[in-house]
């Protein structure tokens, strides 16, 4: 087994135990949705203002800001599934925190 084979199956391990609802509440929070997809979006719009700076076609840098778009309703989906298996008392804290962050995401 190769090493890129090793890493795919993990990346889709992981990818499956989230769309279970199977990752703890607070990682999927904290790390995925906080931390990992707040991340992306800042990249994203740098490369959308560096686009828009170089003059490059508006089509292209407007594309590179909604790029993460479908990542975002996934992380959404992700927390929003998870609070349904999660036995805690910040599941609806952590699903109205899911979409104010989705709101801000997309002005980010």
């Amino acid at each position: 087994m190769s090493v890129m084979t090793g890493w795919a199956d993990a990346i889709r391990a992981y990818f499956r135990a989230l769309v279970s609802g199977t990752e703890p509440l607070f990682r999927v929070v904290v790390s995925d949705m906080l931390i990992g997809g707040t991340l992306i979006n800042v990249v994203a719009m740098a490369a959308a203002f560096a686009l828009f700076g170089i003059e490059a076609p508006t089509w292209l840098a407007t594309a590179v800001f909604f790029l993460p778009l479908p990542y975002n309703l996934f992380l959404v989906f992700v927390v929003w599934k998870t609070t349904d298996t999660a036995d805690s008392a910040w599941t609806w804290p952590a699903r109205i925190l899911a979409f104010t962050w989705l709101g801000v995401m997309f002005f980010i």
